[in-house]
This record gives structure tokens, sequence and C-alpha cells, in this order.
């Protein structure tokens, strides 16, 4: 008797080879009933002219099984079918591959890493069909899942299904309404569940509100003043100064943990009265942002500014962006921690956004580092919520299509997403903005044409800054350089204001690249993975590399010369011509390739008395000439 399953299996199997584009893991290849599942659908595929999407590294790790056993004991010791699972595998993926019905995607540059592929194309192309990924692994189905339920909160976003291959082959949901991996409140939470005490109101007007608040005393250190916050009032009182800028002076309190900004006259207007007000109408609570928490009012009542919690750390700009500096502070660092200091500003930006505030300014100056995992917002007066907009930008971290703007409007998420996609590019490539470039007009013309340097598979230009730049490229994910590319290259699919990724597409690429970093994975396939500069380009597995005999750095097989690299060959002992005293570099190239002796002479000298050796033996000619009467 056929099963319920047996006969709803065809039609789903129908639905979704028409309606979706489909993707198989590795874990789905090496599924014993795997055959099953194909002798379903192939008929479908061959009918509907379609064909599954399959990464290029998973063909690779397959192949690797297929072909070592002993890597397959040694890694996989719990399965002993494994090596005979990826021979079947491969053989499978190679009769699908002769009938066109599978496709291989993807790019190599990131090893066994797969998961990387799907993530990247299922964010990619949310915007463009249906997608349906066959996979057994719990983990990478818990992140397509979660990508699916942000696309529900998005109007125009297409659908994801998730299902593996049970044991009959058959596909069925890979949870039975359960995540087997706990996702952070960060990433999970959705603006609609935020409290309204919590959410600012989304607005298309300006707030106009003019005038200056009247203010007869400037409290100093040592006056005590009162914080106040909706009916609680609170005398507390100023201590030494910690700092001072162009709008007032930062104060110590004397309730630990806090310290009070107070404004010069001429700040204390009516428009940052009333968004001071506004800003403390909503419960922000957020560690590490220093969001106004009460007004400050001096001895006669009057607003002279505001109380929030005290910061400490280093900006980025002066420490993480500055990679002398960074090695100065941060001695320790390494990508793991670069990485982690992403994803601590990414959970603190995606508080604010979902929360409908805007940071507007957002730049490196504003935020203060401790350790990877402690940073402090600072400044976050100068935040736009609703109609009260941030006045200010730094040009690097402005979108294209404000660059051209006398003054700043209202910002738009898709704005600030230009912004916080540059932050994360810098803290990745530590102070080296995206837009640099060789030979390029300068960086807000290229932000403005969105002339992106950095290479992506054939996709290259040749200006990628000098440096160790290229390197930090080339050891990122390729899901993260791909979000990157697309983002910043005028001809990107996410460059235009409406597509760019959000605080929460970042997080999950940044927490995925972590949990690489931690696990041992990368820095097994390549130890420079763990590196902030790496000294070389990230280690291709389809490539064999040996260290050059002279300087001892890892280069491809076929970049090395008789085992020296490029560089160490165009080195050499220096020393000087013995006829005109000039410096003089006998080259590696020279004693180790071309084996000669070092020249006595430098060019010059040899040039000169070539010349002088042509005119003596014209002169001798004509000599002999004369002589014999001619």
């Amino acid at each position: 008797m056929e099963t319920r399953q047996e006969k709803i299996q065809p039609e789903f199997l129908e639905r979704c080879v028409k309606d979706c584009k489909i993707f198989i893991d590795t874990s789905s290849f090496l599924e014993e009933s795997t055959g099953k599942f194909f002798q379903n659908i192939v008929p479908i595929l061959q009918r509907e002219g379609k064909a599954i999407i399959m990464p290029k590294s998973v063909g690779l790790e397959l192949m690797k099984l297929a072909n070592n056993p002993d890597y397959c004991k040694k890694k996989y010791s719990n399965n002993p079918n494994l090596n005979a699972l990826a021979i079947n595998a491969v053989k499978n993926i190679n009769v699908l591959k002769k009938a066109g019905l599978i496709e291989i995607h993807g790019d190599p540059d990131d090893g066994d890493f797969a998961d990387n592929v799907f993530l990247h194309v299922l964010t990619k192309k949310r915007m463009q069909y249906d997608m349906l990924l066959i996979t057994q692994d719990r983990g990478l189905a818990g992140e397509a899942i979660r990508i699916g339920k942000d696309n529900r909160a998005v109007h125009g976003m297409k659908k994801i299904f998730v299902q593996r291959i049970d044991k009959n082959g058959f596909l069925q949901k890979i949870f039975d309404g359960k995540e087997s991996k706990p996702a952070s409140p960060a990433e999970t939470t959705s603006r609609s569940e935020i409290p309204l005490n919590e959410r600012f109101a989304f607005t298309k007007e300006v707030t106009q509100i003019a005038g200056n608040m009247p203010v007869t005393k400037i409290p100093v250190a040592g006056d005590t003043v009162t914080a106040v916050r909706n009916n609680d009032r609170r005398q507390i009182q100023l201590l030494e100064e910690l700092g001072a800028g162009g709008e007032g002076s930062v104060y110590k309190t004397s309730i630990s943990g806090y310290v009070a900004k107070i404004y010069k006259p001429e700040k204390l207007t009516r428009l940052r009265y009333e968004k001071l007000k506004l800003m403390l109408s909503k419960n922000i609570n957020c560690e590490g942002v220093c969001f106004p928490l009460a007004l400050i009012l001096n001895q006669r009542d009057e607003f002279v500014g505001y109380l929030m919690r005290a910061a400490s750390g280093r900006d980025l700009g002066k420490s993480v962006f500055m990679p002398m500096l960074l090695k100065k502070y941060f001695p320790r660092w390494n990508k793991i921690d670069t990485v982690q200091l992403c994803v601590t500003i990414l959970k603190k930006l995606k508080y604010l956004h979902d929360r409908n505030v805007i940071l507007g300014d957002i730049n490196p100056y504003n935020i203060l580092v401790v350790s990877p995992t402690e940073i402090y917002f600072v400044d976050t007066d100068s935040y736009q919520v609703e109609g009260f907009i941030c006045p200010v930008g730094m040009p690097l971290f402005t979108a294209p299509e404000l660059q051209n703007q006398k003054e700043y409007g209202l910002r738009t998420l898709g704005n600030e997403n230009f912004a916080v996609a540059t932050l994360l590019f810098m803290i990745m490539h530590p102070g080296k903005p995206p837009y640099a470039m060789q030979d390029g007009v300068g960086i807000k013309e290229n932000i403005i044409s969105g002339e992106f340097s950095y290479p992506l598979g054939e996709r290259k230009t040749g200006k990628v800054p000098k440096g160790p730049w290229r390197y930090c490229w080339s050891h990122l994910t390729y899901q993260i350089k791909s979000t990157f590319y697309e983002t910043f290259w005028r001809d990107g699919t996410l460059h235009s204001e409406k597509k760019r990724p959000g605080t929460g597409v970042w997080l999950r690429l940044f927490e995925y690249y972590l949990d690489l970093l931690k696990s041992g994975k990368m820095s097994a396939q390549d130890e420079e993975a763990l590196l902030i500069f790496p000294t070389r380009f990230k280690r291709d597995r389809n490539k064999t590399y040996a260290k050059c005999k002279l300087c001892g750095k890892e280069f491809e097989d076929e970049k090395l010369q008789d085992g020296i690299c490029r560089a160490c060959l165009n080195k050499g002992e220096k020393y000087f011509c013995k006829r005109c005293g000039r410096e003089m570099i006998y080259t590696n190239r020279q004693k180790y390739i071309e084996k000669v002796e070092r020249p006595k002479f430098c060019g010059r000298c040899v040039k000169n008395q070539r010349r002088k050796n042509e005119v003596e033996e014209r002169r001798a000619i004509l000599e002999l000439f004369k002589n014999r009467g001619y």
C-alpha cells in the first residue's frame, strides 16, 4: 500500500523543480538513500529542462574523500562507509553532469567550506527567485532557515525552503519546528517584535525648531546639577573635566560609572533640547551604547546637557585603523579578534537599527575599543531619531547617492548600510578604505562612480592598493568578499541604496567566519588564516606550494624559479664599480639562475669603454688607410 509521503512526494518535487532553484550539500550527497532521491527527481528535471546546483567546493570535498581512504578514517572515523559513499557520490555527479542535470557553481577559494557559498547565494539571490536547499547538516540548515525568516519580514523577498533526504529517498523538513542551534537575540529579533516603548517612529519630515535655550550659568567642575528623566530628579555633582570639544565638555560625576556632557551656551538650542527629550522617551538600553539617560539642569533648572554612561578605550581611528598603533595597543590580537570586533559592533548597530535609530555619522572616532568584546559608542546625541537629523558625516562613510549634497537631510537605512559595510571593510583591512586604489582619481570620486578595485574570481581591475591589502582580501571567506564586492562595485547586485545588506546579514556572515576561525578549520587549510596581515595570498587547495630558498616565504610552485621567488631574484649583493665607484647589485638572478660572475664595472663604464674602444678602432683604421696613401 502506498504511503502518504509516496503519494505527495512527486507533486512536491514537481513544484520544487518548477518554482525553485535547487541546491544540494555535501552531506546529502553522502546519504545512503541519495540514489533513490535522484531516481525520483531526474525524470522531472529532464521534463522541465532544469538542473540541480552544486558548489564547486562540494565536488572538491567529495573527490578528496573518494580518493583518500586514509583522510576519511582520520577526519571522519565514526563513519567506516564514508569512502565508499564518496566514490558513489562522485559517480552520481559525473552521470548527472553528462546529462546536463547538475550545474557546478562557485569559487574554490574557500576550500571545503561550501556553507559559505550556500549562505551567500541565499542572501544574494533572495530578491530574484524561490530557493530549495537540500542538506543533512543541521547547523547549515539553521542558518538558512534564519535567512528565510528575515525574508518574510521584507517586502519583495522570495521563499527559502530547507529539506533533507530521508531513508526512503524522500525530502522532508530537517527540523520539526525546532532549530538545533540557538540564535542570538540580536540576530533573530525583528522590528515588529520590539516593544513600542523602545521603537522610534519613521518619518519623512525633518523637524524644524529654531532658537536657543536661555541659560544664565554653565556649570563647571565642583558644581551641583540636577539629572531629570520623566518625573525622577536627582542631585549630582560634576567632578573633574574628562575632555572638551566643539560642543562642550564631559565631566565625571558623583554617580559611579556615569558622566555628564555640558554644552557651550551657543549649542543649547531648542532643537537639541526637544531631540534629547524624544530620545529619553524610549527605553534604549544596550551595553556599550552611551545613549542619553537624563537631562542635566543647572541650579536654576535651565537645560545645560545630558547624563550618560561612562566610556573607555581607544578610538578605532587611532588604534585598529593605524597598523603600527594596532600592533602597539593590541599586540596579541589575531584575525579572531578583529572578526570578533566586527561581531560586537554589528550586534550594537543591529540593536539600534531595529529600534529605528540611525547613527548617521558612523566613523571610527566615535567607537572606543577596550577589547574585541568590549566597545563603546559615543557622541550618541547626534544620532538620527524620527525627524531629528544627524547634521554631520565623514565623506569616507557617505553613500554615493549623498556625496554631492551640501547638507545632510534624513538618512535612510540604505544610506547607513553603506557606512556599515565601509566600517567592516576597514576593520578587516585595518584602516584602508574600500575605494582606495592605485591610479584612482580620489576616494570621493571612486565612491560616486562605484570604482571598487578588489577582485572576485575572474573579475579584477589590477588597481588594488600596494601593500598587504590584497592578502587581507584574499584570506576573507568567499561569502564576505562577494558581499563586499556586490555592495561596493557599481554594477554589483547589492550596490543600490535599497538592496545593500543590513546589519543582520553582515552579523550572520561574520559570526560564521568567527566559527570557522575558532574551530581551527581555516587555519588547518592555511596557517596564515589567523594573521591580521597575511604575507601572501590564501592557499588554493588545487595548487602546490613551497618556500623560497632565500627568504623562506611560501609561494605557489609555478611562481618560483629554481626554488627562488621573483622578489629575491631581483635582490642581491651590493658592491661598487672598480672604475667609477658607482653602487652596483650582483643580483640573485645573475648568481643562481644565469650563473655569471660578478661584473667588475657598471653598465655606464662598460658602455663608455665600448665607445672608447670603437673610437680608437676607427682612428686606427683611418691611420692605416692614411699610411697606405688612400
